[in-house]
């Protein structure tokens, strides 16, 4: 198969294997590897477990650990490196011998992860023993298992699993979510916010931290002892947890209310034998998150962010907590050339002598993994090599990480960074042997460089094909959040799936985006639809002036908040586009910001000033162009409201005749924010560049076989 025919066959492509997660254990000598497959009937996509070599291996092989036919999710280790996992497959089945391997020539995509506050059936936990041997049940709740974290010493391992705040007890627990099931009760008694969280109701029951003490798991029939640490109220939730050393104490981010409506995230310290809580950080107009205790348990380190509003921009900055002394500092972290550094992190991870963490950054296009020194503070530049890095992971004996590495134009793989703990210069990286096949894009890769009106530097990815004729007609495409980047790999909206078709793909990083230091954040900040639109065009008309580009035939593409730049610049540009596809996007600001899952968020952000200035359903009149809406139902951080009256008011205001009314509406009754089943991402794709090729090329519109 021709690389251009990987990304032509919708079906292959979709079906290609792919890298999920990362995973190592707390001795640092096991990798493990979840990688998505679908299934024989091209419905679904499951999971599987695979062990990787590491540094600490003479084996050179991967090696498959689960085969359920249902497929697998990897849940953490204990603390002596078994794997445990979570699994639909019958206790009874549970070995891994006789059981139909996952196909890897096919595979999957990101999966729809159902969130711990929903009435869940009991959930079974596997453990699979290192030294091997059969996977087994070791526990099993209603409210499942998520974030299992050993502590370092004792043999304690900890995890969240939700639970009823109305509970007398953890029978009574047990029996409230069972009778749910049973009686396919459905209906929730909210009595604050939030009630939704992306395309999951949010039921009564909570997140609460647990632990399960050591016991012998080598035993056939022996089973977790499992205790519950925290008794949140109703109007509290566990946003994350960092475990001390020896598994005494644990540091939680804890989201209050400070009113029946807005809410504010502190630390807690809290003593696991007595459940005592002592408060170590607040703020109530302020969050802290991602807490990390270091190895030797004396310091740890977290994220401020201050409550944004339509002056007040987002800003995480790094602080510091001395664990004995009890003082809190934020960290002002400059490069080592001593200019500051306003980037803003991700990933953090300790060194094994608690000196300094390892954290991944959004940076210019791609990303950065950097070594934060904290004693002076100074950020020290590991990588420069124009990728992107996650599921960052360190191995405290050696200094080596391991992480998932990816690019534009390169879809994810596992690679070691050789002794990052120490450096103080670019690391050595070496890929790790995967079962996943590599998948070579059909195109060229370039970048587009221009100014902004304001002087500021701007910058995109430009994707070319290959052995096309030219011009090429060009697709604009806008990113989401808007806090984010074109740096990385995509299997929902990938470029390379339209070069293999002749088309240019132009993804614009404008005001808005990581990767280039707060100003660029600051510069769109209160300006929801001013520079990064004039960001976008100026980028635009830089790459129309190429004479590989075909100003005649270009189109707009941008999901969520990038839907909302392309209905924007449907009511502005409109004369620009031979075709506009807007996916799950905002269209009445003010219907949005308080009908989206975190009003408490955006409701601060586009203030009435923000609505009145940029609403795009105030400019209805002026779209000229074609449009395809995509949205689906299950969508609650942008709700299927904003897609269906933007598809009622193009309808309203067409004046032509029925049957030519040039609009489409893609509606998807069972997907979210994202569309994930391999058959509706292969229909996604299909009915975009049918869409594309009436209105760009003037063809007949080709009915996809998907929509019957």
């Amino acid at each position: 198969m021709s690389h251009a025919q990987a990304f032509l066959d919708l079906s292959s492509f979709v079906g290609h294997a792919r890298h999920a997660a990362l995973n190592l254990s707390p001795d640092g000598r096991r990798v493990v590897a979840s990688i998505k497959t679908i299934n024989d009937k091209g419905s679904a996509y499951l999971t599987s477990l695979w062990e990787l070599p590491s540094c600490s291996q003479e084996s050179s092989q991967p090696r498959q650990l689960t085969r359920g036919a249902q497929g697998d999710a990897f849940a953490g280790f204990t603390a002596n490196g078994d794997v445990l996992f979570t699994s639909q497959r019958d206790e009874d089945s549970s070995s891994l011998n006789g059981l139909t391997p996952l196909p890897l020539h096919d595979s999957s995509k990101e999966s729809d992860e159902s969130s711990p506050y929903q009435d869940v059936e009991k959930t079974r936990l596997y453990m699979l023993p290192k030294n091997g041997g059969e996977a087994r049940v070791i526990a099993e709740r209603v409210g499942g298992f998520s974030s299992i974290t050993p502590a370092r010493h004792g043999g304690r391992v900890f995890f969240l699993s939700a639970s009823s705040p109305y509970a007398l007890s953890a029978t009574d627990d047990e029996s409230l979510q069972d009778y749910r099931q049973k009686t396919a009760t459905t209906g929730i008694l909210h009595e604050g916010y939030p009630i939704r969280n992306w395309d999951t109701d949010l039921s009564t029951a909570r997140n609460q931290l647990f632990f399960a003490d050591p016991c012998d798991l080598s035993q056939q029939h022996a089973r977790w002892s499992m205790h519950r640490v925290t008794a949140l109220k109703p109007s509290e939730r566990l946003e994350g947890y960092s475990v001390s050393p020896d598994g005494t104490r644990v540091i939680a981010n804890v989201l209050e209310a400070t009113t029946s409506y807005m809410h504010s995230i502190t630390l807690r310290m809290i003593d696991v034998d007595s459940g005592a809580s002592t408060l170590l950080w607040s703020d109530e107009n302020a969050d802290a998150t991602n807490v990390v205790i270091s190895p030797d348990g004396t310091r740890a380190i977290f994220w401020v962010t201050e409550h944004c509003s339509a002056r007040t921009v987002m800003n995480p900055r790094l602080h510091h907590i001395d664990l004995i002394t009890g003082k809190c500092e934020e960290l002002s972290l400059t490069w080592a050339s001593g200019e500051p550094c306003t980037h803003w992190l991700t990933g953090p991870a300790w060194s094994g002598d608690s000196r300094s963490i390892i954290c991944t950054m959004d940076f210019e296009g791609a990303g950065k993994i950097v070594r934060i020194d904290l004693d002076t503070k100074t950020v020290i530049e590991l990588t420069n090599d124009r990728y992107f890095y996650t599921s960052l992971q360190i191995d405290e004996r050696t200094g080596h990480a391991y992480a998932l590495r990816d690019s534009i134009n390169s879809a994810p793989t596992p690679v070691r960074l050789n002794q990052v703990d120490h450096a103080n210069a670019l690391v050595t990286i070496d890929e790790i042997a995967t079962p996943v096949p590599s998948i070579t894009v059909p195109g060229r890769l370039t970048e587009v460089f221009t100014e902004a009106e304001d002087g500021t530097p701007l910058r995109a990815w430009l994707c070319l094909p290959e052995e096309q004729s030219q011009p090429y007609p060009l697709l604009l495409w806008v990113h989401g959040g808007p806090f984010g980047s074109w740096n990385s790999w995509t299997w929902r909206w990938n470029p390379w799936t339209a070069t293999a078709r002749g088309y240019a793909v132009l993804l614009p990083d404008p005001a808005y985006s990581t990767g280039y230091g707060q100003r660029m954040m600051e510069r769109g900040w209160g300006d929801f639809g001013g520079k990064p639109r004039t960001d976008i065009l100026r980028l635009l008309d830089a790459t129309l002036e190429r004479d590989d580009c075909d100003s005649r035939k270009v189109a707009v593409m941008g999901g969520s908040y990038g839907g909302y730049m392309a209905n924007w610049l449907a009511g502005h540009d409109s004369h620009r586009f031979k075709a506009i596809v807007t996916h799950a996007s905002l269209w009445d600001l003010d219907q949005f910001r308080t009908t989206t899952d975190s009003p408490y968020f955006w409701d601060r952000i586009l203030d009435d000033d923000q609505v009145e200035r940029f609403n795009p359903a105030c400019f209805v009149r002026d779209i000229c162009a074609p449009m395809l809406i995509i949205h689906g139902n299950r969508d609650f951080r942008v709700p299927i409201s904003e897609g269906i009256r933007l598809w009622m008011e193009l309808h309203r205001h067409w004046d032509g005749p029925a049957d030519e009314f040039p609009h489409k509406f893609l509606y998807y009754p069972d997907e979210n924010h994202w569309i994930l089943k391999p058959g509706n991402s292969a229909l996604w794709y299909s009915t975009v560049f049918a869409f594309l090729d009436q209105h760009v090329h003037g063809r007949d519109f080709v009915r996809p076989r998907g929509l019957g």
